[in-house]
């Protein structure tokens, strides 16, 4: 507290500091690559960032880390930044979409998007239909094979300018 400053405004000055902090971490994302992540998690990653994107990531990452069961440092940091309540969203490479195990990324909180920022939507339930559809936004969608797209899902996917990939 500086002189001439009562408690009250010594108080509010801080209460300021404090929400403008968490204004900048609200907007701030750490982008890291898969093998940066594999390195190690920057300890105060949650602190400053509120998101966070790994780019570069590998089918056999994402096989790795929807079968859940194998563990590696990559998997430990992004339980880490989960922990933390930090937003991950995956980079996938449109050509990987063949090998997506979607329906066991489905489980697990993330977000997914292409190396340009396009958003990637998965699919794996029996059948899909317009409310599945309609909130996505314009981007791609992965539905694995067996899914099931009725008429008015199909309408809306070329309404939502939605890029359709089903897996063989």
């Amino acid at each position: 507290m500086s002189q001439g400053q009562t408690g009250e405004q010594w108080l509010a000055q801080c209460l300021a500091q404090v929400l403008l902090r968490l204004q900048q971490r609200q907007r701030a994302e750490l982008v890291l690559s898969l093998a940066q992540l594999l390195r190690g998690w920057p300890a105060d990653a949650a602190l400053r960032h509120a998101r966070l994107r790994i780019t570069h990531t590998t089918p056999a990452f994402l096989s790795r880390l929807a079968d859940g069961r194998r563990e590696d440092a990559a998997q430990d940091a992004l339980r880490q930044a989960w922990r933390d309540g930090m937003r991950v969203r995956l980079e996938i490479d449109s050509a990987g979409f063949g090998l997506l195990p979607v329906a066991g990324l489905l489980r697990l909180p993330l977000r997914f998007c292409t190396p340009d920022g396009r958003p990637v939507h998965l699919l794996a339930g029996p059948v899909a239909g317009y409310a599945d559809i309609r909130p996505l936004q314009p981007g791609y969608l992965v539905v694995a094979r067996h899914v099931l797209l009725t008429a008015l899902a199909r309408d809306e996917i070329v309404k939502r300018r939605l890029q359709l990939y089903r897996q063989d």
